[in-house]
């Protein structure tokens, strides 16, 4: 059976056994990847992610399960199996939505492009090829292109319910990554380069080679520096990837669990008075921009964090009855998991100056171009210890390219010591708009 009749299946067994409260996820996941190396097609993969989740509340306890295969027997143990499970579980109270607001068009969120459908295994190919050999010409000390891939994904969701709910999410992107080699007196260096957008850039290719080539060629003569107090500035690359790491102390779910420092904070001043931190679901084009969440409640732009006062957890409907308050919109669910609390696009304004501009501030800084792993960063405590990669900077000046050195302290701190902010954002497709940022208060060790 297709998925609308697996869904209608579930829906008519639930109400044959007069369950009054079930929901049904449907998600679909269908991509295709290039991969090129040394000139010609390596691999061609096309997978599809594919599977039906039934939850089911009785009296206030839970049950999940899934099944892959959309037929008869596989749906009806499924439900089968998520009733047994509910009667497992401690009573929680969940109460299931009744009412849904009306959903304006998916197409104003602009998270789906038809056109991207239309691509081929020639045009992705292409992509990949021009990628690659753009790589190999943009520098003589290019020794290997390791990587050179292009990705078109589509993903599609449907939540129903028993209770009248029938939403649908769809959305699609094309990426490319590049990742280049270089080779000097015996130095070797290794520089990468994505991009993900909604609607194709074929002249990306060339961007993508030459850039993973310049990524490796600054940083090839790269030295560790002397530790001590340094100010800071992540690029927009990083200042998201750094902050977004500890994103979900903001959770009520993790407030509840004790894994949240700001627990029993609402309303206190966490950050600089300048700092405003807004979760934004309806961010045209943006990689997690949505209507409803996963239970059928309506999202909306929450604020954070506002002129540097905590302001708001997020909420689904479990930890929102917990804390006696409402969801706030931020469900999220595989069909083959539980809810979950799940952030959509989180957003720090702009400053003023721009990259060069705010390197500039400090007499001395170290510039972050580069995150490497995560093993020392804790988000439960907020301690940050993460290897870097980037370049001393004095006078504005880029003097040295550093790589081999650990920057540390910790994310509550940060927060209270970011003294400026640029003027721009990652221009791939992303959740995370935050630009660059300059702080105080790490230290760099090498």
């Amino acid at each position: 059976m297709d998925y609308q009749e697996a869904i209608d299946f579930s829906m008519s067994l639930a109400r044959e056994q007069k369950l009054k409260d079930v929901d049904v996820v449907f998600s679909r996941e269908d991509k295709m990847t290039i991969r090129v190396h040394n000139r010609k097609v390596e691999k061609v993969d096309q997978s599809t992610g594919m599977g039906l989740g039934i939850r089911v509340v009785d009296e206030g306890r839970t049950g999940i399960a899934y099944t892959e295969r959309l037929a008869r027997e596989p749906i009806e143990r499924a439900l089968s199996e998520a009733r047994e499970n509910a009667r497992l579980m401690d009573p929680t109270e969940v109460l299931l939505n009744t009412r849904f607001p009306e959903v304006p068009d998916l197409a104003n969120l602009e998270v789906y492009n038809p056109e991207l459908e239309n691509l081929s295994l020639d045009d992705l190919t292409a992509f990949g090829l021009e990628m690659e050999a753009e790589a190999r010409g943009a520098d003589p000390r290019v020794t290997a292109v390791p990587y050179a891939g292009v990705t078109r994904s589509n993903g599609f969701y449907r939540v129903v319910s028993i209770h009248g709910m029938n939403h649908t999410h769809r959305q699609n992107y094309v990426a490319g990554y590049c990742q280049a080699l270089l080779e000097e007196n015996g130095r070797r260096k290794t520089g990468g380069k994505d991009w993900a957008a909604r609607n194709w850039q074929p002249e990306k290719a060339k961007t993508l080679g030459r850039m993973a080539v310049e990524t490796a060629a600054g940083l090839i003569n790269a030295e560790k520096i002397k530790g001590g107090a340094l100010p800071i500035v992540l690029d927009e690359e990083c200042a998201p990837g750094l902050l977004g790491m500890y994103l979900g102390a903001f959770t009520g779910e993790a407030a509840q669990k004790g894994q949240s420092r700001l627990k029993d904070r609402l309303g206190e001043q966490i950050a600089i008075p300048e700092l405003d931190l807004l979760d934004d679901p309806h961010r045209k084009g943006a990689a997690a921009s949505r209507y409803l969440d996963a239970e059928g409640t309506a999202t909306r732009p929450l604020h954070l964090v506002e002129k540097g006062v905590f302001s708001n957890f997020l909420y689904h409907i479990e930890s929102a009855r917990k804390a006696g308050v409402d969801s706030t919109g931020h469900a999220g669910r595989g069909y083959s998991g539980g809810i979950s609390t799940r952030l959509h696009n989180l957003v720090i304004p702009k400053g003023d100056q721009s990259l060069d501009e705010l390197i500039a501030i400090p007499e001395r800084c170290l510039l972050v171009t580069e995150l490497e792993g995560a093993a020392g960063c804790n988000p439960l405590s907020g301690d940050i210890s993460i290897g870097v990669q980037g370049y001393l900077v004095e006078g504005g000046q880029r003097k040295q390219p550093v790589d081999s050195v650990t920057i540390a302290g910790n994310f509550y701190d940060l927060l209270k010591a970011i003294r400026a902010r640029g003027n721009n954002y990652q221009d791939n497709l992303t959740s995370m708009f935050i630009p660059p940022l300059l702080v105080d208060g790490l230290v760099v060790s090498s």
